[in-house]
């Protein structure tokens, strides 16, 4: 729709080119011109004009009636024909409506602009999609209003995505310069609570306006007891970006600084325990205390608990800079937790050593928020960043940037590792795996991406390519009458918050490739296993109907493997690789067998990966163990190499 708007602007640029092409034509009527050319250069610039003025017009028509507005989603044209079908049914029961309303967006239009407002409207209905399901329906009602239709749907459901969206803003809004807040209201159709469609609009309108009038009074408290308070004002985006571009520009390369960001860790809780008067009075003193620090050229609370400073360190190591300011925090800590006489108080510190005055003001608070946030996960509190953290965030931006791009031109490559047969020693089936092709001579294994797109999510669009890619493999052996194995398919964690769409795609690429369904295995690892056990069952129920084997990979990963073979309902299990590294010990063999004898009781398959030994081999054979994977046997290897593989043991 943005391409069509600005294809839109092009057409009146090219109308006003064609109609001042006409104007000077017509003033240099009698400069000479052939008769022929006039006419022929008359009737161009008309025609440039006519084509202009009809694609305008086919375009706006375009952006009229699309579906979907400036926020993404269905706008209130499509919303309105959606609710006229469910309307037109028999029976709505178990359907729910949530009403949004987007706080402040009058503010952000009348002081940043209306851009700014989009992108303020935009992020909020990113948050908004993030919350659906299979069975959701979103859409724009109003300038700032938004509305979920929920099919077999429940209560709980409805508070849950409530719940999860807060959570989603709650973290936006730490960093954002632009906070959101909203106001909802639902209502569900059920056996004991019937209502019409239109009936649920208007609870739900009702609802949603309560919330509202409830979170402006609130507000309104907050705002009334801080300024009783005393808490000191917080530092703009745009102000301290400005502080900091001014004290690098009056520098000359002479000075050095680090610009330090601070934050209380689980502030909100000792908001929430020992109330907002005490945390007003911590906030208050550890601003104080931070100004005491040596040569702070400022200090200032940032947003909510996360204060900032820019220090004069002249002369002196970072290394020093970075014990100092452990010092500094230790002392505060003991401090804090003298006065105050909580239990709890820790604080944690990102560094950036203003070296390069070149570096906008804005990526520095970006990359100081990075290791403040890597703090958290240090003993001490304290992180710099460095050329590993800064490699490590070019390499993040690249996979991240470059990932759709290269989905499209198939930089993506399936490997295949067999596993081996334990009673026959022959090739049993094999585990698909990825590798991504940068260029022609750097290959990047699975833990230089993987990590990074689970946390996008991007995971699921690379999933559903190995699949795919596997699956028309695999179609392409049945039609030239080759021996086709069973192959296992890794299932990435991302995929449990939608188990039915996931299982819905499966399928149909299944059913597309005409594959068949025992020669599909699923592997889910021990630990999304633990963190999604109703969801895995779920899924494993469906794919059993299917006739698909699903394995629990990386069993003995995690911290509740015996807890987790009790309610496990895995065709097989794959030990994780961990159990057989080095030599295997007495307590090693041990263990492992008792594990098998567990498993073997309750009828499940046993794979063992890592196996690198023939000592190894030998004992896992003897104990019965049914597949064996590792370097002893094969690497992974390409598509190519393995098919070569297959030919020649065949």
């Amino acid at each position: 729709m943005e391409k069509n708007k600005i294809t839109i602007r092009l057409c009146y640029i090219e109308l006003i080119i064609f109609a001042g092409i006409l104007v000077t034509m017509i003033f240099h009527f009698r400069c000479g011109f052939e008769k022929s050319f006039f006419a022929l250069m008359i009737i161009a610039a008309l025609a440039g004009c006519g084509v202009s003025l009809a694609l305008k017009d086919y375009l706006k028509s375009m952006i009229q009636s699309s579906a979907f507005d400036v926020a993404g989603v269905h706008n209130k044209k499509a919303l309105e024909k959606q609710l006229q079908q469910i309307q037109d049914e028999d029976d709505t029961l178990d359907t729910g409506i949530m009403m949004f309303d987007l706080n402040n967006l009058k503010i952000i239009n009348d002081t940043y602009g209306h851009e700014e407002g989009d992108v303020f409207i935009q992020t909020f209905a990113s948050f908004l999609t993030r919350i659906l399901t299979e069975n959701s329906y979103l859409a724009r009602f109003g300038g700032d209003e938004f509305l979920i239709i929920q099919r077999n749907t429940t209560w709980s459901q409805l508070e849950q995505m409530n719940i999860q969206l807060q959570t989603l803003i709650d973290e936006h809004n730490q960093t954002a310069d632009h906070p959101l807040s909203y106001a909802v209201g639902y209502d569900i159709s059920c056996k004991n609570h019937y209502y019409l469609i239109m009936d649920l609009l208007k609870i739900a309108d009702e609802k949603m306006y309560q919330d509202k009038k409830y979170k402006k009074q609130q507000l309104a408290q907050k705002q009334q007891y801080l300024t009783k308070s005393g808490l000191a004002q917080s530092i703009s985006s745009d102000s301290l970006k400005e502080k900091i571009f001014t004290i690098l520009t009056n520098a000359n390369g002479e000075k050095e600084y680090a610009f330090i960001m601070t934050d209380i860790s689980k502030f909100h809780l000792i908001n929430d325990y020992w109330g907002y008067e005490t945390g007003t009075k911590i906030l208050n003193f550890v601003l104080r205390r931070m100004e005491l620090f040596s040569a702070p050229l400022f200090v200032n609370r940032y947003h909510s608990d996360v204060f900032v400073a820019v220090l004069d360190i002249t002369g002196r190591k970072s290394s020093d800079v970075k014990k100092q300011i452990e010092e500094y925090n230790r002392q505060i800590i003991q401090e804090i937790l003298k006065t105050f006489q909580i239990n709890y108080f820790h604080l944690n510190t990102g560094i950036y050593y203003l070296k390069d005055t070149s570096i906008p003001a804005e990526q520095i608070i970006s990359h100081t928020n990075i290791v403040r946030e890597k703090a958290k996960t240090e003993l001490s509190g304290v992180c710099e960043y460095n050329n590993d953290i800064a490699l490590n965030e070019q390499h993040c931006a690249d996979t991240i940037h470059s990932f759709k791009s290269a989905l499209k031109q198939k930089e993506f490559k399936i490997y295949f590792q067999p596993k081996i047969c334990g009673k026959d020693q022959t090739i049993a089936s094999a585990e698909a795996l990825v590798r991504w092709q940068r260029g022609n001579d750097t290959m990047w294994y699975p833990d230089m991406f993987l990590s990074i797109l689970e946390e996008t999510g991007e995971i699921r669009a690379l999933d559903y390519y190995v699949y795919e890619e596997t699956f028309a493999w695999m179609n392409q052996r049945q039609k030239e009458g080759k021996r086709v194995i069973p192959v296992s398919l890794n299932v990435s964690p991302v995929h449990f918050g939608n188990i039915h769409s996931f299982a819905e795609k499966v399928m149909a690429l299944v059913k597309q490739y005409e594959i068949n369904p025992d020669h599909v295995i699923f592997e889910i690892t021990e630990t999304t296993f633990i963190h999604n056990i109703k969801a895995v069952n779920e899924m494993i129920c469906f794919f059993h109907e299917q006739n698909i084997r699903i394995s629990m990979d990386d069993f003995g990963s995690g911290y509740s493997s015996l807890n987790a073979l009790k309610d496990i309902l895995f065709d097989e299990v794959k030990i994780d690789k961990r159990f057989l590294s080095d030599d295997l010990s007495e307590n090693g063999k041990i263990v492992l067998q008792e594990i098998f004898h567990l498993l073997k009781r309750t009828n499940k398959s046993i794979v063992c990966e890592g196996v690198e030994t023939k000592e190894m081999v030998d004992f896992l054979v003897e104990e019965g163990c049914d597949e064996l994977q590792g370097y002893y046997y094969y690497k992974p290897m390409s598509q190519n190499a393995f098919e070569k593989l297959l030919e020649n043991i065949v």
